[in-house]
Formats: C-alpha cells, sequence, structure tokens
C-alpha cells in the first residue's frame, strides 16, 4: 500500500492534547487552542479529518496559547514529553513548532454555549 507521507504530515487531535496536558502540568494556569478555552472537561477530538475543540472545527494552523509564568512555563514544558513529542513531529515530518514568550497574555473566557 503507498502511504503518502504528506498526508501524515497533519496536526491531530492526539498532537494538541499532548502539548495541552504538558502546559497543564509544568504550571500553565489558562490554555487556549486558536482561541478556544480549554478546561478539564474539554474534549479535543478529530471527526472528518478535522480537529475539534469544545465541539467546534478548528483550522490550522493550530495557534496553542497559556498563562503562566513566562520563563519557568517554557522551562519545565521543554522538559516534559510533549515537547520531546513535538521534536519528533518536527524532525520525522518537517511540522513547524514555534515557542514564544510573553509578558501580557489575555485568553478568552470559556465560551458557555458548548
Amino acid at each position: 500500500r503507498d502511504v503518502d507521507p504528506a498526508a501524515d504530515a497533519r496536526v491531530q487531535d492526539g498532537d494538541l492534547q499532548r502539548v495541552a496536558n504538558g502546559l497543564w502540568s509544568s504550571g500553565a494556569e489558562a490554555v487556549a487552542v486558536n482561541g478556544q478555552r480549554l478546561t478539564a472537561a474539554t474534549a479535543i477530538r478529530s471527526a472528518g479529518g478535522a480537529v475539534l475543540v469544545n465541539f467546534r472545527p478548528l483550522s490550522p494552523p493550530y495557534r496553542v496559547e497559556a498563562i503562566g509564568s513566562p520563563n519557568a512555563l517554557a522551562a519545565s514544558f521543554a522538559l516534559t514529553p510533549a515537547a520531546r513529542w513535538l521534536q519528533a513531529l518536527q524532525d520525522q515530518y518537517g511540522i513547524g513548532v514555534q515557542v514564544t514568550t510573553a509578558e501580557a497574555l489575555d485568553l478568552p473566557a470559556l465560551d458557555a454555549q458548548r
């Protein structure tokens, strides 16, 4: 069976789950993906080739944002299995990952209509 490597080079729901869990385990106080605020009960799933967060389809590129101590959060996250997973995605599939810190960040409130 022929497999197109480019087809596997998409960010999957499990990739975003790993990143979110890695951020929380690193001390993040709040996390959002493409403007969708995450909670402990948030479902990050795929359906029909789309990634859904809070039952809303998201489009790449995916932007994951987290609130926490900028330097401590970045340093702690770099030591997580999620960070190693992201590095593997970069190495194997060329998926771009950029980590930046900021002194201030506003995340959206949880959408009550989910």
